[in-house]
């Protein structure tokens, strides 16, 4: 039952992109293919099934694990050893993380300046080094805010010695790699981590996401630093067609990709899990059936979602006018949004933290003009080859500023919204538009083809921010209201 659930969220979310593609062929926006279509329908069934086999087996491996370390480190009561295995498993987890390896795989296809592992390992000591951080600013009590603005001052800084072709690559490596795979792990070290501090702060239990985030663009921004202008550029978003390579090529990354977790699973059994052998053989047998979901789920990423996206791109260029794009890009803002199982998440915490003073309708709304004033402003950097910090500082800026004035739970649940709006779609579906109009355009593919996932990551923090300050309005209000009625 849980599967044929998870296969139902999966399906809504892919047909609204479907209903798209439909209708952008039958008003002749972009030209039919047939080819194109049915290599995109086969993509999307695969996607649907690989997700959700994926989702529901990392219930049995992945989350499991995560929970039986944070109990085991837990226990311990040592704080150190929590942030040690929190560098460890921010490390591999991000490494196996399937939208990461979706944005690494496009990232290699057009500049093979780097390998795929090599960018893979930089993303995971990113995450992990940012998690022992952040485990430590939990520890010492230091206020969120005033971590995010150290932590974005860096950035910021960065950005002004770095070549910019890493820049989109930067902040788009901040919006993929805190998802299904590398939460989990997130949430069980700081509910240990909380725990033994003896707090159940709400404050603390939100934020770490948000911090590990950071991680990639940091490392990424070092890189460029390092290495400098990266080269031997490809004119092609995609290097692999046919779908017994394809395939192949999967099975190798997933193959590389969970190995390093599943061998920290090993050390940590012999270490301080001690779980009974069924449960180990269990453990075991659930990371082989996730890795089965990710193939499938990957294999219909790069097969089918992928080239789709990069032939709507290059067709929409060549037949349409901006405004229209730009209107296409709001209209898929909001279906992405709309059909988002974590999006429903994230509405019912709002709605619970602000005992209903912020109605779930409210929150869609406002996650939905977040994402798609994101995707407008992505394809208006593509489309005039805007400077990408042009739009990403201002809005950093903004919004740190707003963290001064907008309720503490607030600050952690605005930030940790990005990651989650910057979801599967915009990776699979959205990334390659880009690609795919800047390559019929002839823009350099590294300087505007990226910066999509992060704006979508951004954009929608200032709209939950904007929430806070109406939650804090409403509750002035509603206070004020009642100490008239004593007074009367």
């Amino acid at each position: 039952m849980k599967f044929i659930k998870q296969l139902l969220h999966s399906a809504i979310a892919v047909s609204a992109i479907i209903c798209i593609v439909v209708f952008l062929m039958l008003f002749g926006a972009i030209p039919f293919d047939m080819n194109f279509f049915l290599k995109f329908l086969i993509g999307a069934i695969l996607l649907i099934v690989g997700q959700s086999i994926f989702l529901v087996a990392i219930d049995g491996s992945i989350i499991k694990l995560g929970r039986a370390v944070g109990s085991a480190l837990m226990k311990r009561k040592n704080i150190w050893i929590i942030v040690l295995f929190g560098f460890l498993f921010g490390l591999v987890s991000t490494i196996a993380e399937p939208d990461v390896q979706v944005l690494v795989n496009e990232i290699t296809g057009i500049n093979s300046f780097f390998s795929a592992w090599f960018l893979l390992s930089i993303f995971g000591i990113g995450c992990g080094l940012l998690v022992c951080f952040g485990l430590i600013r939990i520890v010492k009590s230091i206020p969120l805010k005033w971590v995010l603005l150290c932590l974005y001052g860096i950035v910021l800084i960065l950005w002004f010695f770095v070549p910019e072709s890493y820049i989109g690559i930067a902040i788009d490596g901040g919006g993929v790699t805190t998802g299904s795979v590398t939460v989990p792990f997130i949430l069980a070290l700081t509910i240990g981590i909380c725990a033994i501090r003896g707090t159940n702060s709400k404050n603390d239990s939100f934020g770490l996401i948000a911090i590990t985030s950071i991680g990639p663009i940091i490392a990424i921004l070092l890189l460029g630093i390092i290495f400098g202008e990266p080269l031997g550029a490809v004119e092609t978003t995609s290097s692999i067609t046919s779908f017994s390579g394809i395939i192949m090529s999967v099975i190798e990354d997933v193959s590389l990709a969970l190995s390093p977790l599943i061998l920290t699973f090993i050390i940590t059994q012999f270490t301080i899990l001690k779980l009974p052998i069924k449960q180990v053989f269990q453990i075991l047998f659930s990371f082989i059936i996730t890795a089965i979901g990710l193939v499938v789920f990957l294999v219909g990423v790069y097969y089918g979602f992928s080239e789709m996206g990069t032939y709507i791109g290059n067709a929409m260029i060549l037949s349409s006018s901006p405004v229209f794009i730009l209107l296409f890009g709001l209209i898929i803002g909001f279906c992405i949004v709309f059909s988002d199982p974590a999006i429903i998440i994230l509405a019912n915490q709002v709605d619970e933290v602000t005992s209903g003073l912020l109605r779930k309708k409210v929150i869609y709304i406002t996650l939905g003009i977040g994402v798609a004033l994101a995707i407008c402003l992505a394809f208006v950097h593509v489309i005039f080859s805007v400077n990408l910090l042009y739009f990403v500082v201002p809005l950093y800026i903004i919004i740190l500023t707003l963290n001064f004035f907008i309720p503490k739970i607030f600050t952690a649940i605005s930030f940790d919204s990005g990651g989650i709006a910057s979801g599967t779609m915009s990776v699979a579906f959205i990334l390659p538009i880009c690609l795919g109009m800047c390559e019929t355009l002839g823009n350099d593919l590294l300087l505007y083809g990226f910066g999509i996932i992060g704006l979508i990551a951004t954009v929608p923090i200032l709209t939950v921010q904007l929430l806070g300050l109406i939650y804090k309005i409403k509750s002035k209000n509603a206070k004020g209201g009642e100490n008239d009625k004593q007074s009367n």
